[in-house]
């Protein structure tokens, strides 16, 4: 066996030898030298015939012969050095940490291996963290995305409302003064119940599930109603208060527009037409009111949201802050599923490296699949057709 001790008077003797086959390899290296070049100098001087092409082939017959011959002489003192060299490697593999029979290898293994376990455990602890990151982030615009569409149900009643107080305001007249007067005096200033209960309109979510949608909606609705009643009754009151104290005025205008139509009815229609513009204009500022009290609740309730959402990514942040563990090289390895995965993998070698090679050493890299078509041409004699190579015929003797 390789890890047996070499004895010392075989190791001696052969070294001892070693001086006499050497000399006698070179011996026969000049003979075989001096035969072959005068072969070689007829066969330049004269050009090949068949004599000289028969003593040659004579000729390489004896160089193989005495080819063995010399490596008769020199393989035992180089199998004895062979030994030598796979008794020491021999012991140095039996601790090598990279073969996973030694004891060194079996560390390494387990060390491996649980470096794969903590850096699984990490990256699942990390995916959770993102995970709830994700809910949470979620959790917070879905609430705000409630509040903002349940406003939007309050607001388009109030605006509705706001919008036939002053269609009956703007449609006074002298006729059905009283009338309407009194529907204004009277006009509601309650927030249905009903109403409010028929906001439906939901947000569509990735991360949370039903049961969390359904508990985030009754947190959202919860106190809702009496704060949009109490709204609706404070802002409804305002509007038909500021129409109440107006009643007055206007009924004086209604009547001196009528008088002014008796007398001059251009002059009548064009004070009409002033008072509409007015009223327009009045119309159009409470809107604008209205709309800014808006934008600064919605920029109110984006400020909470935001601030929300920044707790939420620095919670995730410090959950995602890696624990001490133990220190590990990680390096992406291909697995192939299915040869199609081959042309892939090639395809992007072929991309990123291959096109640029220069074609000895493409050659070189695909010598197993040039080996393959040259046996298919020379067996079947099926060949490639194509412009980008050619087959050449190689000529031996044999």
């Amino acid at each position: 066996m390789a890890t047996e001790l070499i004895k010392v008077e075989e190791f001696t003797s052969l070294i001892k030898s070693a001086p006499d086959a050497l000399s006698k390899n070179k011996n026969s290296i000049m003979a075989c030298n001096q035969a072959g070049q005068s072969i070689l100098d007829t066969i330049e001087g004269e050009g090949m015939t068949d004599t000289l092409d028969v003593k040659a082939a004579e000729y390489l017959k004896k160089v193989s012969v005495t080819i063995k011959n010399m490596q008769a002489r020199r393989s035992p003192i180089t199998q004895i050095f062979d030994r030598i060299r796979s008794i020491f490697t021999s012991d140095e593999k039996a601790i090598d940490p990279k073969d996973t029979t030694t004891i060194p290898g079996k560390i390494v293994q387990a060390r491996d291996q649980y470096a794969a376990k903590k850096r699984l455990e990490e990256k699942k602890r990390q995916e959770e963290a993102i995970r709830r990151s994700n809910i949470e982030n979620e959790k917070t615009s879905y609430k705000a995305e409630l509040n903002r569409l349940l406003f939007e149900h309050y607001n388009e009643y109030f605006s509705q409302k706001t919008r036939e107080l002053e269609q009956l305001f703007n449609t006074l007249s002298l006729n059905a003064f009283d009338l309407k007067s009194k529907l204004i005096r009277e006009f509601s200033l309650d927030y249905p119940r009903e109403q409010f209960n028929k906001f439906s309109k939901e947000v569509s979510t990735i991360y949370l599930d039903q049961t969390t949608r359904s508990s985030i909606r009754g947190e959202v609705v919860i106190g809702k109603y009496a704060q949009f009643a109490e709204q609706f009754k404070f802002e409804m009151e305002d509007l038909r208060q500021s129409f109440i104290d107006r009643l007055g005025s206007k009924k004086q205008e209604l009547i001196e527009e009528d008088q002014l139509r008796r007398t001059n009815q251009d002059a009548a229609e064009k004070a009409e037409k002033e008072r509409k513009e007015r009223e327009e204009r009045e119309r159009q500022e409470r809107a604008a009111e209205q709309a800014k009290k808006d934008a600064e609740r919605i920029k109110k309730e984006h400020a909470t949201v935001q601030v929300n959402q920044m707790e939420t990514l620095f919670s995730a942040a410090a959950a995602s802050i890696t624990p001490a563990t133990v220190k590990a090289k990680i390096t992406e390895k291909i697995e192939i599923l299915h040869p199609q995965g081959i042309l892939e993998i090639y395809q992007m070698w072929w991309m990123r490296e291959g096109n640029q090679l220069p074609i000895d050493e493409l050659s070189k890299i695909h010598k197993k699949m040039v080996t393959f078509c040259e046996k298919i041409a020379n067996k079947d004699d099926d060949k490639i057709n194509s412009k980008y190579i050619r087959y050449v015929e190689e000529v031996k003797a044999k």
